[in-house]
């Protein structure tokens, strides 16, 4: 009997082991929306890790994983960070985005980038957009974004497998 529940015993502590792995290095999110397309698409599979996030080992470029709350629900949302804290970030009228006065090359963006904005980035703050600039819903929108509200960041689209990548 001691063996049986010795066996048990392992097969659980592995299990919360693999468990805690998964949750702070590489946990599964669904994409929803084409806010990040071409980059990633509606339906894709990405995993984020909290532990990047929680170290503070994020920068411009990279995507990371928030919460909003949108009339009342909470969303997950995924956006590129553009700008970090103590950045002057602008939007030029040809649709370029300009950071401390340097034109961003963006091969990644799908659409125009409209809107307004000329700002600097305050402490312990992202400003964060969409590659499909037309139909994000982003920074333009929501202002910047605390890196306290950071849930993760993400570390590799895994499905479909047959786009399967780091990031």
């Amino acid at each position: 009997m001691n063996e049986i529940l010795k066996d048990w015993g392992n097969v659980i502590l592995r299990s919360a082991i693999i468990l805690i792995v998964l949750f702070f290095f590489f946990w599964p999110v669904k994409l929803e929306g084409s806010s990040m397309e071409p980059t990633l698409n509606d339906g894709d599979i990405i995993c984020m890790s909290r532990f990047f996030v929680q170290m503070g080992w994020y920068e411009k470029g990279d995507i990371v994983v928030f919460q909003y709350i949108e009339e009342g629900k909470e969303k997950i949302v995924l956006k590129r960070i553009l700008a970090t804290e103590g950045d002057h970030i602008r939007l030029l009228a040809d649709g370029s985005v300009e950071i401390n006065g340097e034109v961003l090359q963006e091969n990644y963006v799908e659409g125009p980038t409209n809107g307004v904005v000329d700002m600097t980035i305050p402490k312990s703050t992202v400003f964060v957009m969409g590659d499909n600039r037309s139909t994000s819903f982003d920074s333009r929108n929501m202002g910047v974004i605390s890196c306290d509200d950071l849930t993760g960041k993400v570390v590799l689209r895994w499905f479909p497998i047959n786009q399967m990548r780091t990031y």
